[in-house]
C-alpha cells in the first residue's frame, strides 16, 4: 500500500474518534451562589460571633471576698453582644454572732462612757442606771442573778467609770449623808463587779475540804486585790470601809447596809442609797435585817439572845461604840456589846426592848453563812 492510502487512516485515530481542531476549554470551577445583601441563605445557618465572657467583678472595700461553691462553677453563659455587661456585687457576708457573755456592737456603742457629762448629771445618770441594774438582777430576799448579770460585764464597767470622772470639787459641796450614800452604792456595785467576773466561783479541791463551793472566800483577794477608781484615786473594798464607814464618814448602819455577796450578808436593797432620804432608808434597812435577815432573836424558853456574826466585839461589834458605847443600860457587859444592845433597841418590838433591858439571858452569835447568794440551783 502506498504512503497516499495509509494517510487518511492516521488522519482518523486508532480508536476511530475524530479528531477536531478546537482549541482546549479552560476548567470551570463551581462558585458559591450570590447572596443578596441583608439575606441568609436558607441552607446553611450564619456562624455566631464569638461571646465575650464577663469577668468577675473585683471586692469592693470593707468586702470579703466570697469563695463560690462548686455548684457554682460552671460553663459561662451565653451573652448578648449587644447586651450590657453589668458586675453583680456580692453580698456582704454577716458578722459573726456574739458569744454569751460578750456585748454586741450596738450595745458596746450605747454603754461607751460619756466623758462630757456634767459631774451632777453624772451622778443622776449613774444612780438611774444603777437602779435598773437592782431592779432586773435583784430578787426581793437579796439574792443575785449572777449569772445573767455575767452577760453584762460592760455595762458593770461602764457604771463604775462614772465615780471614776466624778469632779472631787463638785463631791466637796455634797452633804455627809449625800457622800455617805454615794460610798455604800459605789462599794455595793464593784462587789457586783467582783462576784461577776468570778462566777461560777472557782477553787483549788483542797479549799473545798475546809469551805463549800460557792463560798465567796474562794475568789482570793476580794477585799483587797481588786481595784476601783474614784476622782481619779484607787480603792479597795477594803479601804472603802476603812477610810469612809470606820472614819470620815463613820456610820456603823453602813456596815449593815453593803453586801457581803453572802446569804449571811445584809439584804442587798433594790433602790440606790440617796442622800436626801438616806437616814430613813438605813433604818429599813436595819429593821429587815433584824427582823427577817437573821440578825436578831431571841429564845425565850433558853433564855438566849442570837445575834448575827456581825456584831461580834472582834467584828463589827467595835463600829458602834462611838455612837452608842453610853453606860446608861448594860453595864455588865463589854463596851462593845453594850453599844450593840443600846444599837439595837431603837429597832425592835417593845416587848423585845423589855426583855433584854430587864431579863437574864446569854448572847450567841450565829455563824456566818459565806455561801453566794445566788439565784441558781446548787448555790
Amino acid at each position: 500500500m502506498s504512503l497516499f492510502a495509509i494517510a487518511p487512516l492516521l488522519l482518523y485515530g486508532c480508536a476511530g474518534t475524530p479528531v477536531t481542531d478546537r482549541p482546549p476549554q479552560p476548567e470551570v470551577v463551581a462558585s458559591a451562589p450570590q447572596v443578596a445583601p441583608g439575606s441568609l441563605p436558607a441552607t446553611e445557618p450564619a456562624t455566631p460571633p464569638e461571646k465575650p465572657v464577663a469577668e468577675p467583678p473585683e471586692p469592693l472595700p470593707d468586702e470579703t471576698p466570697v469563695e463560690p461553691a462548686e455548684s457554682e462553677i460552671a460553663e459561662p453563659i451565653p451573652v448578648d453582644p449587644e447586651e450590657e455587661i453589668v458586675a453583680v456585687r456580692l453580698p456582704a457576708t454577716k458578722p459573726p454572732v456574739a458569744e454569751p457573755n460578750e456585748a454586741t456592737p450596738a450595745e458596746m456603742e450605747s454603754q461607751k462612757p460619756q466623758e462630757q457629762e456634767e459631774s451632777e448629771g453624772a451622778l443622776v445618770c449613774f444612780y438611774h442606771r444603777y437602779g435598773e441594774l437592782l431592779q432586773q438582777y435583784v430578787r426581793q430576799d437579796g439574792c443575785v442573778d449572777y449569772g445573767s448579770l455575767r452577760r453584762k460585764r460592760l455595762l458593770l464597767k461602764d457604771l463604775l467609770w462614772i465615780p471614776h470622772q466624778l469632779d472631787p470639787n463638785e463631791y466637796r459641796n455634797w452633804t455627809e449623808d449625800e457622800k455617805l450614800a454615794f460610798w455604800i452604792n459605789t462599794y455595793n456595785l464593784k462587789m457586783l463587779d467582783v462576784i461577776a467576773r468570778n462566777h461560777p466561783i472557782q477553787s483549788s479541791w483542797w479549799l473545798r475540804l475546809t469551805w463549800p463551793p460557792s463560798d465567796i472566800r474562794h475568789i482570793d483577794g476580794i477585799w483587797s486585790n481588786y481595784k476601783l477608781i474614784v476622782m481619779d484615786e484607787e480603792f479597795t473594798l477594803g479601804e472603802v470601809e476603812r477610810r469612809f464607814f470606820h472614819k470620815s464618814l463613820a456610820d456603823p448602819r453602813a456596815f449593815l447596809a453593803i453586801t457581803y455577796a453572802s446569804r449571811s450578808s445584809p439584804r442587798l436593797r433594790r433602790q440606790p442609797y440617796r442622800g436626801e432620804d438616806l437616814d430613813r432608808q438605813l433604818d429599813e434597812q436595819i429593821k429587815t435585817f433584824l427582823t427577817d435577815g437573821g440578825g436578831f432573836r431571841i429564845d425565850h424558853e433558853k433564855a438566849v439572845v442570837h445575834l448575827s456574826a456581825l456584831f461580834k466585839p472582834t467584828w463589827r461589834g467595835q463600829e458602834f461604840v462611838a455612837r452608842y458605847g453610853t453606860d446608861r443600860k448594860f453595864k455588865d457587859r463589854p463596851a462593845q456589846t453594850r453599844a450593840v444592845l443600846n444599837f439595837l433597841i431603837r429597832y425592835i418590838a417593845p416587848d423585845e426592848v423589855h426583855f433584854l433591858e430587864v431579863e437574864n439571858y446569854s448572847i450567841e452569835y450565829t455563824g456566818f453563812d459565806w455561801r453566794l447568794n445566788d439565784t441558781s440551783r446548787g448555790y
